[in-house]
Formats: structure tokens, sequence, C-alpha cells
């Protein structure tokens, strides 16, 4: 059906959540479920490697971009060495909990300019210690107690990182060997949940409503927020074409040429809508309201149900 709009969920659980809430809108909706599988090329090291490695391809040609990577790196190895040098084996990392990275995160926007970078920068240093500490097992994570405990102190020159080989240009084989650098192809799937709610959805959701359960489940922002859009956008036009076929529009012809306006008052707000849409666009929506009971009308002619 043309009125069908699709969202893609992460997690079995919130799609299912999201199925219930439909089904007590009596919306019917099906369910697909999508199976990924990608690789990326990695090249890994040790910081001090990654360093040399850039200093041999320096060496050849001048490159903004690896002295971008490198001042990265510089800047990387001096966190990890500050951070080392205030902590010790068996330190629990009490500011680093995922509560704790979530909280500092919601907390950023509703600072004040002069704070908010600094804020940021505590943030993503924090996610990058903890991944470098991650990569290279030096952190015990217990999930049930949401406790991290490193292990053990490391000089930040000996950690392993990666990089993207699209973060090189004019690396070559002797390069690598001569560095230490080895190549790493990390693999991972992804599985997707992708609900079809039916156009009923259309005629029974609140939109404000629909939106606060999106965002407290597993659903990418964008995508929420498309298929918020998307519900809303699709209700104007159902009362455009309600509309027009009142004031006397019998044909998909006519509707399709009143729909050449440059535009039209958005019911309930002060802005204004226009619609670029095909001719078989139009006729499956057209189709799906007299499925619906919206529309109907005998021999090519329309008419408000």
């Amino acid at each position: 059906m043309t009125l069908e709009e699709k969202i893609t969920f992460y997690s079995r659980e919130d799609a299912a959540a999201f199925q219930k809430y439909l089904r007590e809108k009596g919306c019917p909706s099906r369910i697909s479920v999508e199976h990924s599988f990608s690789g990326t090329p990695y090249f890994e090291g040790t910081i001090a490697s990654i360093l040399h490695l850039i200093e041999l391809i320096g060496a050849r040609e001048k490159d903004a971009d690896l002295d971008e990577l490198k001042s990265d790196l510089l800047t990387r190895r001096k966190t990890l060495e500050e951070f080392f040098a205030s902590h010790k084996p068996g330190d629990s990392l009490t500011e680093a909990t995922p509560s704790q990275l979530l909280a500092q995160a919601e907390s950023i926007d509703a600072m004040g300019e002069d704070v908010q970078k600094q804020a940021s920068d505590k943030f993503m240093n924090a996610l990058m210690i903890l991944g470098t500490l991650e990569d290279n097992e030096l952190l015990e994570v217990s999930e049930e107690n949401e406790c991290y405990t490193l292990l053990d102190i490391k000089d930040p020159n000996e950690l392993r990182v990666m990089y993207a080989y699209t973060d090189f240009s004019g690396v070559m084989e002797d390069d690598l060997k001569e560095a230490g650098v080895s190549s790493h192809i990390r693999t991972s799937s992804a599985t997707e949940y992708i609900i079809t709610a039916g156009a009923e959805l259309l005629f029974v959701s609140d939109i404000e409503d629909l939106a606060e359960l999106l965002d407290n489940m597993d659903v990418e922002d964008d995508e929420a927020a498309r298929f918020v859009d998307a519900v809303f956008f699709k209700q104007a036009l159902i009362a455009r074409i309600h509309a027009l076929v009142s004031e006397g529009k019998q044909s998909e012809a006519e509707l399709l040429a009143a729909f050449d306006a440059p535009a039209f008052p958005l019911e309930g707000t002060d802005d204004v809508i226009s619609y670029d849409i095909s001719a078989e666009y139009l006729s499956g929506v057209v189709s799906d309201l007299r499925k619906q009971g919206v529309l109907s009308g005998k021999d090519g002619k329309i008419k408000s149900s």
C-alpha cells in the first residue's frame, strides 16, 4: 500500500513493543528481519609505530591529512599519559560508566557556549580512553554492577590503535614492514527489524505521542524523526485530498492539477506546504483511501465517504 510507512529498529524487543503500540491503536503491521555483514580494513599498530609510519610517508610527500592524523595521535598519547599518571591498577573508573557518560552527553547541550567546548572535549577524551583501554585488554567490565576496573598501567607508546585505510595515502608495503604496522580487517554483523505500519496509523496517530514513544526506543534519532515527519506529512496530504474532493474535485486528474498550486496552508500551524507528487503516487494514495473507506465513487469518480 502506498500509505504504508516503514521504520527500522535495532532491538527485537523494541520492535515488538512498537508493534504492540500499533496493535493497541488498531493499526496492522508486519515485521521483517534483515541481516547484513560487512568488513572495514584498518592499519593496526602501536601509537609509536603508527607515528613512525606517518614519518616514513611524510618523508616522501607532504599531506595535510597525515599532519592532522599525527596531531590526533600525539594528543591521544598525551591524554593517555595524563590518565595513567593519575591512576593505578585496581582503580574503579566511577566517572566512566555508561550512565555517567550518558549524563555528561545530555548535559553538554544545556551548558553555555563558553564551557560547552571544554565539556565536549572532556567527554570525547573519556570515550577515547575507555576505547583504547578496552582494545588493549586493560579494562575489566562488570555490566551487572556497571563498573570498570583498570587492570594495568602501560606506556602509551606501546598501546595498540587502529586507523582506517582511508586515513592514509601514499603508504607502501615496505613502510608497513619497517614501521611494524599490520592490516586488520574488522568485520561485523548487524540485524535490523523493519516494521511496516499500515495506513491506519495515519488516522489514529498522535504525533507528539508517537515521537515520545520512539524517543525511548532503540531507533536512530534521524530514523525516528523521518518516520514521525512522514506520518505528519501524509496526514496533511490526506486532509488536503479530502478538502479538494469536498470542494468538487471528482477525478485524479483534477486532484493532480489542484496540487500544482504553489502552496497550501498547513492546518494547525502558521506554515504552508507544497506538493510535488506524481500521477502514479496519487493514484496509489486514492486507492488506499478507498480501502480505508475515506473515499468512494465508481467509474473514475471520487467522492467523500
